[in-house]
C-alpha cells in the first residue's frame, strides 16, 4: 500500500512516499526548483518521489495534506479583524493565495498530480509534526513535544504516543508562540526571518543576556508549568512588514538594524538574552511534560526544535533519559508526519520501533549514478580523476590534513536542513584559520557562525563530554570538547577574541565557551562518510571532521551534480568528491588564469589580463611590467594606479562628446554603493534578490570569460567572480572604480580586475570574451549604437552580448516624474514608486534620485532599434527581459541564454506599449542579449 505525504504552500514544502509502512522516498521541493518561495506547491517533489517508488499517481491509496486549511484560513480571518484596519494591506495580499490554492489544496492536487477520487486525510499542523516526531523514534513509548511558529491555532503542543498512536495532552495557542518570539528577534536584528534564526544563535554566543529579565517582565510571562503568554502589543504578527511594533522598539533602545549596519554589542547581547529566555522555557516545558508523563524518552519536533543550544539544555538538564529530534524539524517534516499517522493511526498498522529509528540515517532523497556525474562534468569541460572508495578515501583525507576544504557529494540526498555526510563541505577541524574561509568565502555565512564536528558515535567519548545517556542521530549534542589530551600544540581558539576563549585541540569547531554541536554517526547509515572518517583518523591521528552543508548562503541545500559543480565553482572549496570523482579546482580553467603572486619576486602575476589587454590608442599588444603596461605599436604608456589599470584613452575632451560630462555626473554620484557592512554574504545576497543577477550568476558558464562595460562600482562584476570565471569590470569612473577594487581587494577575489575604460576605445583585443555585459553605459552616450558597435567586437564567435537600455515608451512615467520633480526643486521624492517601496541609506538614495532624474544625458530605444543592431553586428537575438511579445511572462527560472522567437512588429509594439504600465515602477529599464554567429 502506498501513502503519499505533502507539506504545501510555504517555504519549506516537501513530499514523502510511504510503501507499506516503510519510508521509499523523501523530497523538499527547493532542491528541485532551487528557489525558495512562500507559496510552494511541492510539485517536482512529489513527481520524484512518485518515480523513486516506481508507481504512478494512480497506485497512490490515500493522501496525507498537513494541514487543515479552513481551520488556518480562520486564524488568518480572526488577526486580520483583531488588527483591522491595519491588518488590511496583509489581508489584501494574502486573500487571493487563500482563496485560490490554500483553501482549496484538493482540487490543486486534483489538478497538478491527476489525483482524482483519492481518499485525502487533512491532518493538523500540530498533529502532523507530533507524528513526525514519535512514530519514526527508536521508542516503543514516548513523552512528545512540538515546539513551532503556529500551525492552524497551535503553537506548542505536549502529548505522548505509545505503540501505533499518538495523544495530544496540552496546547499553546496563537499568537503566544515561542517561534513568533524568536523571529520578531531574528528581524529585529535585521536577518531574514525564516533564514535568520541559526544566526541569531550564532550571534547569541558572543553577547551577554543582560536584556533577559526585561524580555521576561514585558514580553512573555512564564508559568512553573512553562506555559507562557507574550504581549501582543510588542509584536506585529499578523498586519505588518516586521514583527515587532514601535513599543518594542522604545523597550530595546532604537530601530530594528538594518541589514546593511554593522552589528554591535547591544545587537550581541539582544541575541544573547532571547536565546537564554527561549531555553529557560523550553526546559520548564520539557521537565512539566516529564512530570505529567512521567515517560523517560522524548520525541522533539517543530521549528523551534532546530535551536541547538536549547535542545542541549533539554538533554543535559532535563529530565529525560532518551532525547529524539526530528531530523527535519520545521514544515517539512510533516509531510513525513501526517503520512506515518495515516498508515498507522488511521489505518491501524503496526509500528515496530527499530533500535535506532525509521529513518534510514535520513538519507531519504535523491541519489545519481557515476554515469549522471560523468555526464555533468563532461559537459562543463571539467577536468577530474575516478578512484575506487579506499583511494578516493585516503586521497581526501590527505587533502583535508592538507588544509583543504572539501565538498562531499555521496549517496541520496538529505531529508531535513543539516549536513549528515551526504552533501557536505568537510575540513580539518584542527585548524582554526578554516572556519573564517568556511563561512566567508564558502557557506557565505556571518562570520560568528559555528561549525559542527562529526564523529563516529564509538568515537565521541574519545573527543567530547559526552553524558552516559546513549547519543542519538540528528541531535546535535552541545557538550564540552575534551581539551588537551590530543594535541599538544593545540592553538588557542580566539572566536572574537572573547575573554573566556579556551584551548581545544578542535579550534574549528569549538564555541567561544569550549562547547562543540557534536553530530554522532554511524557506519551502517552513513558508510561513505564513516570510511573517510577512518581514513583522516590514520592520516592525522583525529577521528573528527568539520561537517557543514554543502550550499551557498541562504540557497537551498545541493541535491543533484549539477547543483554540487554550481556551488564548488561558486565558492572557494579546493576540492568537489562526487562519488568516487575528485575535481580540483586548482585545474580548472578560470583557477588557472587567477591573479597570483609569483613566488620568486613576490610581485602579482596576471596571465589572464596579459592576454586580453591591447592599446586603447591604437590597438596595438601590451607588455605589461609590474604596474606599467607599454604598447608594442605606439609605444603609448599605461599605468596601473590603486589596483585599476588606467585605459581611458583620449583623456582630453573633444567636440559634442558628452563622456567627460557623464565621466564628471559618475564621480560625483557614484551608483550604486557598497553597503556599511558589506560582507561576500551580503553581496550575494543582495545580487540573488534580482532575478536578472542571480539567473546570470547560475547560468554564465564556469570558466568563461566575461567582460562587463559599465561597471560602476563592480557589484556585479565582483558577484560574478565569486564563481570559477575571469571577469573584468570597465567603467569610465574612477571613483566607481575605486570602491569596486577596494571590494575586491578586501575579499581577495583573485579572478576579478577593474580597468578605467573609454566606451568607444576599448582596451581588450577582438574576440576576447565569451560574454560581453553592458547594463547600462549605453543609455548614457550620445551614440549608443557606435558604443554597441564597439563593444560587440569583442565578442568571440558563439559567445554573447548582454545589452541593458531605457525602452522609449516604457521611460515615459519617469519622464513626466522628471519634469515634476524639476519643478519642484527635488522635493517630495516620495512621489517616485521605487523610493517608496525599497528602504535605503540616505546615501543611496540620493545617488539613485540622481541617477534616475538628474542625469546630464540619456537616450531611449525601441526593440525593433536593438535587433536592427544585432543583425548589422553578426548577432542572432536570443532573448529579452521582458519578452519580446506580451503573451510569454518571464519567469523566475527563466533560460536567458535559450533562443527565443524575437517577435513581430507587432507583438513588439504591444509589449512596449504595456511598459508604459508595468514599468512605471523599473524605470523602463530592458535587456536584449545577443549571439554572435561562427560564420559571417
Amino acid at each position: 500500500m502506498h501513502v503519499l505525504g505533502i507539506s504545501a504552500f510555504h517555504r519549506d514544502s516537501s513530499a514523502v512516499l510511504l510503501r507499506d509502512g516503510a519510508i521509499a522516498a523523501a523530497a523538499h521541493e527547493d532542491r528541485f526548483t532551487r528557489t525558495q518561495s512562500a507559496h510552494a506547491f511541492p510539485r517536482e517533489a512529489v513527481r520524484w518521489c512518485l518515480a523513486e517508488g516506481g508507481i504512478r499517481a494512480s497506485d497512490v491509496e490515500y493522501v496525507g495534506v498537513a494541514e487543515k486549511p479552513m481551520w488556518a484560513f480562520e486564524r488568518q480571518i480572526e488577526s486580520w479583524i483583531a488588527f483591522a484596519p491595519r491588518g488590511f494591506n496583509a489581508f489584501r495580499r494574502a486573500l487571493p493565495q487563500w482563496l485560490g490554492r490554500r483553501v482549496h489544496v484538493a482540487r490543486e492536487l486534483d489538478r497538478e498530480l491527476g489525483l482524482k477520487k483519492k481518499p485525502y486525510v487533512f491532518a493538523g499542523h500540530a498533529e502532523a509534526h507530533a507524528a513526525a516526531a514519535y512514530f519514526p523514534s527508536p521508542f516503543d513509548e514516548a513523552a512528545i513535544l512540538v515546539l513551532d511558529g503556529a500551525g492552524e491555532w497551535a503553537t506548542t503542543t505536549l502529548g505522548s504516543g505509545r505503540a501505533n498512536h499518538i495523544q495530544t495532552t496540552g496546547e499553546i495557542h496563537f499568537p503566544h508562540s515561542l517561534g513568533f518570539l524568536y523571529a520578531a528577534f531574528v528581524e529585529y536584528l535585521g536577518f531574514v526571518r525564516g533564514e535568520g534564526e541559526a544566526d541569531v544563535m550564532g550571534l547569541a554566543a558572543y553577547g551577554e543576556p543582560r536584556f533577559a529579565a526585561l524580555i521576561r517582565e514585558q514580553l512573555i510571562d512564564v508559568k512553573p508549568d512553562g506555559s507562557f503568554w507574550l504581549d501582543a502589543s510588542y509584536f506585529r504578527l499578523s498586519h505588518g512588514e516586521t514583527s515587532t511594533s514601535n513599543r518594542f522598539h522604545e523597550l530595546f533602545g532604537g530601530a530594528p538594524r538594518r541589514r546593511d549596519e554593522a552589528i554591535g554589542q547591544r545587537h550581541k547581547d539582544l541575541a544573547a538574552s532571547v536565546q537564554r529566555v527561549v531555553e529557560d522555557v523550553v526546559l520548564a516545558i520539557a521537565r512539566h511534560l516529564h512530570a505529567t508523563t512521567k515517560l523517560s524518552c522524548l520525541a522533539i519536533s517543530g521549528g523551534v526544535a532546530a535551536n541547538t543550544l536549547a535542545i542541549g539544555r533539554v538533554v543535559h538538564e532535563g529530565p529525560f533519559e532518551r532525547v529524539w529530534v526530528q531530523p527535519a524539524p520545521g514544515n517539512a517534516g510533516t509531510a513525513l508526519g501526517v503520512a506515518l499517522l495515516v498508515h498507522h493511526q488511521l489505518l491501524g498498522r503496526e509500528r515496530v520501533s527499530a533500535s535506532t529509528d525509521r529513518l534510514s540515517g535520513a538519507l531519504l532523497g535523491p541519489r545519481y549514478s557515476m554515469s549522471e556525474i560523468d555526464a555533468v562534468l563532461s559537459k562543463a569541460g571539467a577536468k577530474y580523476t575516478t578512484l575506487d572508495d579506499k583511494a578516493r578515501d585516503e586521497r581526501v583525507a590527505q587533502r583535508i590534513a592538507e588544509g583543504a576544504v572539501v565538498a562531499w557529494f555521496q549517496g541520496r540526498a538529505e531529508f531535513g536542513a543539516r549536513a549528515l555526510g551526504a552533501r557536505s563541505l568537510l575540513a580539518d577541524p584542527r585548524r582554526a584559520e578554516l572556519r573564517d574561509k568556511l563561512n566567508a568565502r564558502i557557506a557565505f555565512r556571518d562570520t560568528f557562525r559555528e561549525f559542527e564536528p562529526s564523529v563516529l558515535a564509538a568515537d565521541a567519548s574519545k573527543w567530547f563530554d559526552v553524558p552516559v545517556r546513549p547519543a542519538l542521530p540528528y541531535t546535535p549534542l552541545v557538550t564540552r570538547v575534551k581539551l588537551g589530551e590530543h594535541d599538544k600544540n593545540a592553538r588557542v581558539h580566539n572566536g572574537v577574541a572573547q575573554s573566556d576563549a579556551r584551548r581545544s585541540p578542535l579550534p574549528a569547531v569549538t564555541h567561544v565557551d569550549g562547547t562543540a554541536s557534536v553530530q554522532t554517526i554511524d557506519a551502517a547509515s552513513h558508510p561513505a562518510l564513516a570510511g573517510l572518517l577512518r581514513a583522516f583518523e590514520r592520516a592525522t591521528g583525529c577521528a573528527v571532521l568539520l561537517n557543514s552543508t554543502l550550499r551557498l548562503g541562504s540557497e537551498p541545500l545541493v541535491q543533484s551534480p549539477a547543483d554540487a559543480w554550481h556551488a564548488f565553482l561558486a565558492s572557494e572549496a579546493d576540492v568537489l568528491v562526487m562519488e568516487n570523482a575528485i575535481v580540483l579546482k586548482s585545474e580548472q580553467r578560470a583557477e588557472v588564469e587567477s591573479r597570483h603572486k609569483d613566488t620568486t619576486t613576490g610581485s602579482e602575476q596576471d596571465d589572464a589580463l596579459q592576454d586580453l589587454l591591447h592599446c586603447p590608442a591604437c590597438g596595438g599588444s601590451l607588455t605589461i611590467e609590474g604596474e606599467r603596461a607599454t604598447c608594442n605599436g605606439c609605444a603609448k604608456s599605461f599605468a596601473r594606479e590603486e589596483g585599476i589599470w588606467r585605459l581611458f584613452h583620449p583623456s582630453e575632451p573633444y567636440d559634442g562628446d558628452i563622456t567627460q560630462l557623464v565621466k564628471g555626473f559618475y564621480e560625483e554620484h557614484p551608483f550604486p554603493g557598497y553597503d556599511e557592512d558589506e560582507s561576500l554574504r551580503s553581496l550575494m545576497d543582495k545580487a540573488r534578490k534580482g532575478v536578472y543577477a542571480r539567473l546570470l550568476g547560475e547560468q554564465l558558464p564556469p570558466n568563461a570569460r566575461a567582460l562587463e562595460v559599465g561597471c560602476g562600482t563592480g557589484q556585479l562584476s565582483n558577484f560574478l567572480g565569486l564563481g570559477c570565471r575571469t571577469v573584468v569590470g570597465a567603467d569610465l569612473c574612477l571613483n566607481s572604480l575605486r570602491l569596486a577594487e577596494g571590494f575586491r581587494a578586501r575579499h581577495d577575489l583573485r579572478r576579478v580586475r577593474f580597468v578605467q575604460m573609454n566606451l568607444f576605445r576599448p582596451a581588450f583585443a577582438p574576440g576576447s570574451f565569451d560574454v560581453v555585459l553592458c547594463n547600462g553605459v549605453l543609455l548614457t552616450t550620445t551614440d549608443p549604437r557606435g558604443g554597441f558597435d564597439s563593444i560587440a567586437k569583442l565578442v568571440k564567435p558563439g559567445g554573447h552580448i548582454v545589452i541593458g537600455l531605457y525602452n522609449t515608451y516604457g521611460r515615459l512615467a519617469v519622464d513626466s516624474r522628471r519634469v515634476f520633480f524639476r519643478i519642484t526643486g527635488g522635493r517630495m521624492r516620495w512621489v517616485d514608486p521605487y523610493l517608496r517601496k525599497v528602504r535605503m541609506s540616505p546615501e543611496k538614495e540620493d545617488a539613485w534620485f540622481h541617477d534616475q532624474y538628474r542625469h546630464p544625458h540619456e537616450t531611449k530605444q525601441t526593440m525593433g532599434e536593438v535587433l536592427g543592431w544585432f543583425d548589422a553586428n553578426g548577432f542572432d537575438f536570443v532573448s529579452a527581459v521582458p519578452k519580446t511579445n506580451p503573451w510569454e511572462p518571464f519567469s523566475e527560472r527563466e533560460d536567458l541564454f535559450a533562443p527565443t522567437s524575437r517577435g513581430t512588429a507587432f507583438e513588439r509594439g504591444l509589449q512596449q506599449a504595456k511598459m508604459i504600465v508595468t514599468s512605471a515602477q523599473e524605470g523602463g529599464f530592458f535587456i536584449m542579449i545577443g549571439k554572435k554567429r561562427t560564420t559571417p
